[in-house]
């Protein structure tokens, strides 16, 4: 009984490791800020790397490769804040291109 427990659980600490260790470039991806179809791709690949190790790898160099040209939500709430401050005139139109141009250049 005591074997079956220690086996249980050697292969439960694999298995959490294995999952671990396919979503580093999915983490990666996520931190840098890709997303759509390059995010759908990266995952697809790490996921493969299942069963074809190599396709872990071309993830994990797309994932550091790849720009991110996502906006996360922090950036589009200060966008609709400038909008609604040139909107009610607290702000010139030259401020708020000079603030939407700003945050639509992070990359």
């Amino acid at each position: 009984m005591l074997e079956l427990i220690v086996a249980f659980l050697i292969m439960f600490s694999v298995a959490v490791l294995g999952v671990a260790f396919l979503s580093i470039p999915i983490l990666i991806a996520n931190a840098r800020g890709i997303c759509g179809t390059d995010h759908t791709i990266i995952v697809v690949l790490s996921v493969l790397g299942i069963l074809f190790g190599v396709t872990w790898f071309i993830a994990l160099i797309f994932s550091v490769t790849w720009s991110g040209a996502c906006m996360v939500d922090a950036d589009l709430d200060k966008l609709e804040k400038a909008a609604k401050l040139y909107k009610s005139k607290a702000i010139t139109k030259e401020e708020y291109e000079k603030i939407k141009s700003k945050l639509l250049s992070k990359k």
